[in-house]
């Protein structure tokens, strides 16, 4: 039986695929405390949108809601928090940590339709829920300015 043809493009791409697997198992295991540093825990979010209001959804298992922040700066809402590692006995061996612990931070833009003063949270079954009303008197849609 004759040998398959040797594809160096093939073999190219098998060093690749180690090499990514390599450094994500590397900066997993890094500890960055500085927001936004290499392997930096980042929750996951899904922004909402309806006719009257602006809803974002973090997901934060295993985040105690003692340890979340939430502060409106200027035009961007900030959430930030910490993911603690918590050991049950003095002396445990883990084999394997794959979940990301320590600091987070996520920062949100702020539309000028939102109404700052209606920021409310909840915090349920590992997800933050925020939600922002809109302001009742904002025009909507394109305004056309004649250019004189």
């Amino acid at each position: 039986m004759p040998q398959p043809e040797w594809d160096p493009l093939k073999e190219l791409a098998v060093v690749q695929s180690r090499m990514n697997k390599m450094f994500e198992s590397a900066l997993a295991r890094t500890d960055f405390s500085a927001e936004g540093g290499i392997g930096a825990w980042m929750p996951v979010a899904d922004v909402q949108e309806s006719s009257d209001s602006l809803c974002l959804f973090l997901e934060l298992p295993g985040v105690r809601q003692e340890d979340i922040e939430l502060h409106l700066e200027g035009d961007e809402l900030l959430v930030q928090g910490e993911r603690r590692m918590e050991r049950e006995e003095a002396g445990e061996q883990y084999h394997r940590v794959e979940r990301s612990y320590g600091k987070f931070a996520r920062r949100f833009p702020v539309p000028s339709t939102v109404d700052r003063t209606s920021v409310a949270a909840t915090f349920r079954d590992g997800v933050l829920r925020i939600a922002l009303r809109k302001k009742e008197n904002v025009l909507g849609g394109p305004i056309r300015v004649a250019i004189r």
